[in-house]
């Protein structure tokens, strides 16, 4: 007689229920709205980037806006076109929360976060760049007065 005793394999699966399909697909689809939250909430996060590096550029007069809107907001003042930004993205992303259910909605989502974190380096880009102009012009500064020539 054996202490161990072993069941066969379709024995110890459990019966295969019909409905595991819709199951996954509920489930599939609950996921993809948390998802979607999170991806909205990382478009604003970026977009607040965004924001941020367009006032501070504008201030610091590094960059020209050549967004003809955002432009003539900015002369108009920060406040300004802080809550043009705020709602465009609140009207922009009211659709994807509202049918963040589906899946075409999921890819649009991840799309729109992809440009925003393309549009992310390209500001590290443009900074990085101005940094590097603006000690290449103290560097001939000191340059010029070492040697006595004009700037």
């Amino acid at each position: 007689m054996s202490l161990c005793t072993t069941t066969s394999l379709p024995d110890a699966l459990p019966p295969l229920d019909r409905t595991w399909y819709m199951r996954f697909v509920h489930w599939a689809a609950g996921a993809r709205a948390h998802r979607v939250i999170c991806l909205v909430f990382g478009i604003w996060l970026l977009n607040a980037f965004d924001l941020i590096f367009t006032v501070l550029a504008h201030t610091q007069g590094v960059l020209d806006e050549e967004n003809p809107l955002a432009r003539m907001l900015l002369g108009m003042g920060i406040p300004s076109i802080i809550l043009f930004k705020i709602g465009i993205v609140l009207i922009g992303t009211y659709p994807l929360l509202r049918f963040r259910r589906a899946r075409i909605t999921e890819l649009g989502t991840l799309v729109i976060l992809l440009a925003y974190a393309l549009l992310a380096v390209h500001w590290r880009e443009c900074y990085e760049l101005y940094s590097l102009t603006i000690s290449s012009d103290i560097h001939m500064a000191e340059l010029g007065a070492i040697t006595g020539a004009a700037p």
